[in-house]
């Protein structure tokens, strides 16, 4: 008698890490003083100096920045409190954020140890990435490998119950097929934080990880 075909649902995943071909750096300015003009005046001069460390490196083509973006400087003020709670003068502040994008990470080090430098700017967070090329290609193969795994997965399961032949039925996005899911595709980007050494600031980023999910259903005879 012939055995009645199994339906088999499984979850695929696929996962590889690559080092980042750009980075994107936060900087911010941010100065005070007792007046408005007191606090503006060293924050366009610290501008003026992060536009002169930028500008030779800028090249929207070949790089190794080839895109930066300036805030317009930005003005606030505030009365703080002593200890004794009462009110004192006011604070003027003034602030300004500059992101700096990277086509060249091996620059980075040298621009980082430079801006360091600057005393009122400070760096914020670095952004690593791939090229939209690269991390193209690389998600396709990662979700190739979630396909396998699918089907490795439906092979064991059939093996198992003395089936031999496993044939697709469907393959979707995850929750697609009605089976909920607590992940999903995403990429997740990391980078340990610079430490100052002799010769300046070492970058230590992490590699780029791409995860990828599929839900597939598969039938066994």
């Amino acid at each position: 008698m012939e055995s009645n075909p199994v339906e088999i649902t499984v979850v695929g995943r696929g996962q590889a890490t690559y080092p980042p071909e750009r980075c994107t750096v936060s900087l911010s300015v941010r100065t005070d003083g007792r007046t408005a003009e007191a606090a503006a005046e060293p924050a366009h001069r610290l501008v003026r100096e992060l536009t002169g460390l930028i500008d030779p490196l800028y090249n929207p083509s070949s790089g190794p920045i080839d895109a930066w973006a300036l805030d317009q400087v930005r003005h606030s003020r505030s009365r703080p409190f002593n200890h004794n709670g009462d009110q004192l003068p006011y604070v003027y502040q003034a602030l300004a954020s500059i992101e700096v994008k990277f086509s060249q990470i091996d620059v980075v080090d040298a621009f980082v140890y430079a801006v360091s430098a600057l005393d009122g700017v400070d760096i914020g967070h670095f952004d690593w990435s791939l090229t939209e090329a690269t991390s193209a290609e690389n998600t396709r193969q990662v979700r190739a490998s979630a396909v396998q795994d699918a089907l490795s997965k439906a092979e064991v399961f059939a093996h198992s119950v003395g089936r031999s032949t496993v044939s697709a039925r469907a393959i979707a996005d995850p929750g697609l097929l009605g089976v909920a899911t607590a992940s999903h595709q995403d990429y997740v980007v990391a980078s340990r934080a610079y430490a100052a050494t002799d010769d300046g600031f070492e970058l230590k980023p992490q590699d780029i990880v791409i995860r990828a999910e599929v839900h597939a259903r598969f039938v066994a005879t």
